[in-house]
């Protein structure tokens, strides 16, 4: 009996039953995950925990044992790689799977050697997250390995080796690519003897089937392009492990369009079913919890939407694990595929799919120099951010300025000496934030000049055009476009401050300036402290309608863009500015003091482009939507609402529809990208007081999602507080 013999039924339920084993073992390997390694407060990536015994370490360069550059990073891989056990579940359609990151090996992300001592104390100073360097962070094209295969990429390696020979930089940049390359194929020689191995010895007859297909898919694709669905999701898988073991890289690309000619070609051949193609595509995903876009239009504005899309979301259905899909919604995505998108939030809510906006995200990009054509080809592939597969660098999700910390310098200047006033304090902000700026144009450029000696990215290389081409890292002026992206974070607590201090000191007269200062000095301790907390905690806030606080949102945000976008840079890139605090939402906090908000020390910022919590009355989702809007820095990055539903909104005739009015009016006014969480008040609570009875339970922490059990309870109580602010009645 083979699997093709199989009634349609049959099929299904034998795939449905894998899938669910898979789910089951995702979830046991998370409970194995948390006894090893503890919290991890990241995205999961599926990755598998290494055995018991496993030692392995890198060989460093440098006194701190950190390893750099093409041989370093080259040699290493290599080492860690053979390391690896081969990994075949003879449940899944795909083979491979990984045991650690290597980056996740280095001790500084930068090299020992830099001299950063002319910035250094402002980045003290001001809490500045730079991107020196950073991996990654933009976004391979996946099918130039389709297109090629593994050995095709080594055969160009060899070729432009041959031609670019003039010095040893370049010589060294083709040996690494080399390697990198001998590495992966050898990971796929012994997985395929694993394989074999399993299914000589597997007495399932329907089980050794899946692995004797899983075998000849992996034959096919050790060297060459693939030519069937499941020999096209095989790659990717290949390319989603070698990508993220590598150096944690996890940008995806438009799935449903790349992979739907070899779909289209199987299905008019009669090789394949819907069935079949949604066990391959399960697999797929169960590879890594990539950024994969959905739907949206092409270059000419055709949606992108095809029955491939509905088997993504299929298999994503079937499956029920962690993902990162983002459905891109314009005017011509189909009714009836949004409605099931939204619906699948309800059903498993875990966070996904996500919603970004074509209108505003185009119309942006474009505003910053780009053909609207361009910036259609720029596809969510990151937590908050977008890119140009293979042509772009932007480094996006990278940069932060922490624009509570700019407040804080800003309003202790003014204390120290001068006139005290929001006018003035308003003028030594901007005066700070122009600094800031200017660092981060700074050690960009340092960045641009330096990293390919410090962090080369060997696996996007082969992944993007020119980096081979030239024998020149995609960090080392290689790619097409350098769009470097700036995120402002912590925006509501110094927009709030700044409404505080004009309503409370300037407006009402109810406290003075010498009040303000000895309050937060204090931590509004003491009896006058908590007066002024209360006070202060008062006034209008960010994301009240139309509030004073919203309108230093605009100010502040259009202020930022402004100035990052006028930025110059030695090195040739351009600066793009967003609202984004990515995870660093607790880190941040604990860098500024009390703020005129009535924030007290150390504690968190708001999340993204949100308001603080609590500042929005019983959660109302119109004026949230409303108060994000005014955070948009309108220039194709951007500014993502959080968005943190009552699942009991599905008890309502029509409450997938109101949701569908709610996503679609938000990003139809100018919105970007929209995060869903739907958990209960009661049950997030519980969850944290006992996270080992919800192991599958997955939030939405911010870009990424995570299994609730692997956060840390100080980031499960950032999660706990925005859902419970929320569904507050």
């Amino acid at each position: 009996m083979t699997i093709r013999e199989l009634s349609p039924q049959a099929k299904r339920e034998l795939y449905t039953s894998w899938l669910q084993s898979m789910h089951d073992a995702k979830i046991e390997e998370t409970k194995k995950k948390i006894a090893r390694y503890g919290y991890t407060d990241e995205d999961d990536y599926h990755f598998l925990v290494p055995p018991e015994n496993y030692a392995w370490k890198p060989v460093g360069d440098t006194p701190n044992g950190d390893f750099h550059g093409y041989r370093g990073w080259s040699e290493n891989y290599r080492d860690m790689v053979a390391s690896f056990p081969p990994v075949v579940v003879p449940q899944s359609a795909m083979a491979g799977n990984f045991h650690r990151i290597l980056q996740k090996f280095r001790k500084l992300r930068w090299h020992q050697s830099w001299d950063l001592s002319p910035y250094q104390a402002l980045i003290d100073r001001y809490g500045i997250d730079h991107g020196l360097g950073q991996m990654h962070h933009f976004c391979g094209d996946m099918r130039i390995a389709l297109a090629l295969g593994w050995g095709g990429l080594r055969e160009k390696v060899e070729r432009y080796a041959a031609l670019n020979r003039q010095t040893e930089e370049q010589r060294e940049f083709y040996r690494a690519e080399l390697l990198f390359l001998d590495t992966c194929i050898g990971w796929i020689d012994r997985t395929i003897a694993c394989i074999r191995e399993k299914a000589a010895a597997e007495t399932d007859p329907l089980l050794k089937d899946n692995l004797e297909n899983m075998l000849r898919a992996n034959e096919a694709v050790r060297l060459s392009p693939p030519a069937t669905l499941r020999e096209a999701c095989q790659t990717i898988s290949w390319y989603n492990i070698f990508g993220r073991s590598f150096n944690r890289e996890g940008a995806g690309g438009q799935l449903d369009e790349v992979l739907r000619p070899y779909y289209e070609r199987d299905t008019a051949l009669g090789l394949i079913d819907d069935e079949d193609a949604v066990f391959y595509i399960g697999g797929l995903l169960m590879s890594d919890t990539k950024y994969y876009q959905l739907g949206g239009p092409d270059e000419s504005g055709r949606d992108m939407v095809s029955r491939v899309s509905w088997l993504i979301l299929e298999a994503a259905d079937r499956l029920n694990v962690a993902a990162n899909l983002t459905v891109r919604v314009h005017d011509g995505l189909p009714e009836d595929f949004f409605r099931r998108c939204v619906a699948l939030l309800f059903k498993h809510k875990n966070g996904w799919p996500r919603f970004s906006g074509d209108q505003s995200l185009v119309d942006g990009f474009v505003r910053r120099g780009f053909t609207p054509e361009l910036a259609r080809r720029r596809i969510a592939v990151g937590c908050n951010w977008m890119a140009i597969p293979g042509v772009e660098y932007p480094l996006n999700d990278s940069i932060k300025v922490n624009m509570a910390k700019v407040f804080e310098v800003a309003l202790r200047e003014m204390f120290a000496s001068g006139e005290r006033s929001v006018a003035r304090l308003h003028g030594l902000y901007r005066r700070h934030l122009s600094i800031v700026l200017q660092v981060i144009a700074d050690t960009t450029d340092m960045h641009l000049r330096l990293n390919h000696e410090n962090n080369p990215e060997l696996f996007l290389n082969l992944m993007s055009v020119g980096p081979v081409e030239t024998g020149r890292d995609a960090s080392d002026h290689s790619m097409q476009y350098y769009n470097i992206g700036v995120d402002g974070s912590g925006v509501a607590v110094a927009a709030d401050s700044f409404a505080a201090l004009e309503t409370c000191v300037e407006n009402d007269r109810t406290l003075t300036w010498a009040q303000v200062e000895e309050a937060l000095a204090s931590d509004f301790e003491g009896t006058q402290g908590c007066y002024v907390q209360a006070v202060l905690k008062a006034a209008p806030k960010f994301g009240q309608w139309n509030s004073l606080g919203e309108r230093w949102v605009r100010t502040l945000c259009g202020e930022f863009a402004d100035l990052v976008i006028r930025q110059r840079a030695k090195e040739g890139e351009i600066f793009i500015p967003g609202m984004f605090s990515w995870s660093k939402t607790i880190l941040f906090g604990k860098l500024v003091g009390a703020t005129p908000d009535g924030r007290k020390a150390g504690s968190q910022i708001n999340h993204g482009a949100n308001p603080m919590p609590g500042s929005v009355p019983n959660g109302a989702m119109t004026t949230l939507s409303e108060a994000i809007l005014a955070a948009q820095c309108g220039m194709g990055n951007t500014s993502p609402f959080q968005m943190e539903l009552d699942p009991g909104i599905t008890a309502d005739e029509g409450g997938v529809e109101k949701v569908i009015a709610l996503l679609r009016t938000h990003l139809q006014r100018g919105g970007t990208l929209i995060n869903v969480n739907i958990v209960d008040a009661d049950t997030i609570r519980a969850a944290h007081r006992q996270p080992e009875l919800y192991p599958d339970l997955v939030v939405r922490v911010t870009g990424f999602t995570a299994y609730f059990i692997t956060l840390s309870p100080e980031f499960r109580q950032l999660v706990v507080d925005r859902i419970v602010s929320a569904n507050a009645s």
